[in-house]
Order: C-alpha cells, then structure tokens, then sequence
C-alpha cells in the first residue's frame, strides 16, 4: 500500500507525539509507525521522565524530545519542574505542530502538564474497561469530549468507547496493533519452523503477573493441561515478565497451591523476548482485558499457535482462525484445546505457519502505518 504524500505545498505534516512513557508497549506503536512514515511527518515528542525508558534512544533518533520531570513535594523541586515546563511550551510553540497526537489515555495528563496548542487532538487508545471506566466519571470532558478524533486498536476497544463512552461513531476509526515488517524478518529462521518435539509441550505466557493478565487463569491451566496429557509426556509452562512485586508472589503462591510449581518457570522481565518465545510450541493469552495484545502478534510471527478467550480484548480478532478462541473463560476449556493441538504436531505446524501469514498480510506497519496517517491528515485538515 503506497504511503500518503506530503501536502500540495511539500511541507511535512508536523506531529506533537505525547506519550506516557518510553517503555515497551503502547508507545512502541507510534515509534514504528512514524518512523514507517518520516518521509511524510515530522515529529516533536513530549514524554514523562519517570516510568521504563528503553525506546528513548529511538525517540530522540525520530525527532526532538522533550521530557517531563516528575511532580515533587519540594519547593526546589517544584520551581525546577515550572522552568522546565515553560521552557517546554516555548519549544513546541516553536515546533509549531499541526496535530496533536496523544498515544494512550494515561497519557491525556502528561498532555494536560504539556499546556499543548490548539490543535485537533486524535487519540490513541490502547486501553480497556478497568481503566477507562474510572475516567468516565472522573475526566469525562477530558476524555470524551477534548479528542477530535479516536484511534481504537481493535474492534473490542472501538465498541467500548461508543457504547461506555457514548462517543459518536464517525469520532472512532479502528486500526489494530501492529510489528515493524522487520520483526518478520528477523523472525524467521530454524526456530520457527522447527518440527515439534516428540511427546514434549511448551506452554508460552507473557506480561506483568497482573489480575488483568490472568495469570491465575494460566496456573490452572497449567493444572488442567497436565491431568489431560499421558504421562510420559514432558510439559512445560514459561511465563516471561516477571518483577519482583506482590502481584508475583501471589502468582508464586499459586502455584504451589495449584501443584503445578515443579512445571511452571517465571522467567523476570527482558527487553528481547524473543529468544524466549521461540522456546514456546503454544502461546496461551489468558487476559481477561487486553485491547490488542502485541506479544500475540510477536508469538504469531514466530509461528506459534495462539489460545486465547473470546471475551479477552483484541487478541480474537488478531488471531482469526489461525489460532484457537476459546468462547468462555473457562482454563479446562483451553486445556482441552491445548492437548488437542499437544497431540496433532501437524495441525500445530499448520496453525503456526497461518498465524504467521496473516501477521504478514495485515498486522505490519507497511499495512496499518498509511492508514494511520490518513487519520492524522484529515484530522489536521479540519476547520
């Protein structure tokens, strides 16, 4: 798909990026995007300094960026923040920007320190009910009302800001989560297209060991794929990103609760995963909420065989039918599935090869990046 040109002018479309962090995640979607697009945009970002910061060197390769010091109780402190900050507007006035381009909702108030121009506002949302419901109550206007546009990345997202947020529906466009076409490419290789190893199962999980996660929903899948599988067979259950916090002792406490502690590994948080998912034969996507999951189309990529639940966010639309969408939150349901697929390496293999395919075919920045800048266009374009 061509990429947009430039204006009648010539002149680049000027962006103000505002992100909630520098960390993996939703601001890796506007990182592949606009560097996808640079030809066309230029981009001043705005970011906080607290949280992960391992894309801020990649950002400053993008364009300018300007980050935010944290809000303190001292007074030295706060009167540095103030110059800073002003020092900030004056730059983006400067800057100029056409449009601006807030990447997630939890970086509305990183937007809101940022005094941005008037400008036509779109809106990322990379986020779901347990935080957005809060917000519609408490910063309604500021969410429902300031945006001139919405960007929801999946479908699930999209519904939610129309029924929940009551926001018309030519306010919301849907473009899904999206890997740079180089994943692919550094993705392929031995590892993923290996044959399955005989009567022996990897069980893939990944994300902060949150409730949201359903890392619970993991374990006692864990529990019940075990008693499903013959007993010569070796299973294994590899969760990557874990932290040290009481969300993963309580994971920890699970699993010794469930028995299921001598097969289950947590492996800590890294900022390349990769050589850990290509170690999965099954990616299992557990969450109760996920608005569209990226590690489910990194797992894709490798050609790995996704389970997800139906009611779980965007990952049933990513996975399609290259996958296995289990209709309830139901852990012995998705076991069953798993001991199927544990049992058919073939299908697996077939599974494995589609899910890669159709990150291929739909889910690359060369596929969802000009789609976004149309967006971004004809919002900057309005009266």
């Amino acid at each position: 798909m061509p990429i947009l040109t430039t204006s009648a002018s010539g002149r680049k479309l000027r962006v103000l990026l505002v992100l909630h962090e520098l960390g993996p995640g939703a601001p890796s979607v506007p990182l592949v995007a606009l560097s996808h697009l640079r030809r066309e945009i230029r981009v001043h970002t705005v970011a906080p300094v607290a949280g992960r910061r391992s894309l801020e060197g990649q950002y400053r390769a993008l364009g300018p960026l300007s980050l935010q010091p944290p809000w303190s109780t001292s007074l030295v402190h706060r009167a540095v923040r103030r110059v800073v900050l002003q020092k900030q507007r004056m730059e983006i006035t400067r800057f100029d920007p056409d449009i601006i381009y807030v990447n997630s909702v939890q970086a509305l108030e990183v937007a809101r320190n940022a005094n941005v121009p008037e400008r036509p506002v779109v809106l990322h949302v990379h986020e779901l009910g347990s935080y957005l419901e809060p917000l519609l109550s408490d910063q309604r206007v500021r969410l429902c009302e300031w945006p001139t546009k919405y960007v929801a990345v999946s479908e699930a997202v999209r519904r939610y800001l129309i029924d929940r947020g009551a926001i018309s529906d030519d306010r919301v466009a849907m473009i899904h989560a999206f890997l740079a076409d180089e994943f692919l490419s550094r993705a392929a290789g031995p590892a993923a297209s290996a044959t399955p190893s005989p009567r022996r199962l990897v069980v893939g999980g990944a994300g902060a060991p949150t409730w949201r996660k359903g890392i619970q929903l993991w374990l006692e899948l864990a529990a019940a794929l075990r008693e499903l599988l013959p007993a010569d067979w070796t299973v294994a259950f590899r969760w990557v990103g874990m932290a040290d916090s009481t969300e993963a002792e309580v994971a920890r406490f699970h699993a010794r609760r469930l028995k299921v502690d001598d097969i289950v590994s947590f492996v800590p948080y890294t900022n390349s995963p990769k050589a850990e998912f290509e170690m999965f034969d099954l990616f299992a996507m557990t969450s109760w909420e996920d608005p569209c999951p990226l590690v489910v189309l990194e797992n894709m990529a490798l050609e790995k065989p996704i389970l997800c639940f139906a009611a779980g966010g965007g990952a049933a639309e990513q996975v399609g039918e290259a996958g296995v969408v289990i209709p309830a939150f139901e852990p012995k349901l998705m076991a069953a599935a798993a001991a199927e697929l544990a049992l058919d390496p073939a299908r697996r293999l077939r599974l494995g090869a589609a899910a890669r395919e159709r990150v291929k075919t739909t889910f690359t920045a060369s596929i969802q990046a000009p789609k976004l800048l149309r967006e971004l266009r004809a919002c900057a374009n309005r009266p």
